[in-house]
């Protein structure tokens, strides 16, 4: 069994629900009833808020935020900077780069890049 790694200035509610073999950088702060699943990795300063769940392997990397309510699928990766409003859900493996803002949701395995969405596959209602 891999080790958890988690900062000593990382912030964690105590009814937040933490996995195995996951990283959590310096300054994260994750809020009330969020679940992080096996295997996740957490830059710098990364805010997660209340009721939010990240599925397995998702990689968060510095200074991105994550609204209340919001749930990210398996082996996503969301880029520096990013922000996922509340409420919002993202399909595995989806990609979301540097600085983007993400306001709706993203149904299908896709790379969300300047503001527009370039679809691969509706991994969430089955359909390609």
């Amino acid at each position: 069994m891999i080790k958890s790694s988690i900062h000593k200035s990382a912030i964690i509610d105590e009814t937040a629900s933490l996995g195995q073999a996951i990283f959590i950088g310096a300054g994260v702060i994750i809020g009330a009833n969020v679940k992080i699943d096996d295997g996740c990795r957490l830059g710098t300063g990364v805010i997660i808020e209340r009721e939010s769940h990240l599925q397995k392997n998702v990689v968060v990397d510095p200074g991105a935020i994550i609204g209340a309510g919001v749930e990210v699928g398996n082996d996503t990766k969301i880029g520096m900077g990013a922000k996922i409003t509340d409420q919002i859900k993202i399909a595995p493996e989806s990609v979301i780069k540097i600085g983007e803002i993400v306001l709706k949701d993203m149904v299908y395995k896709m790379v969300f890049k300047r503001g527009a969405w370039i679809y691969r596959e509706d991994t969430l209602n089955n359909k390609k």
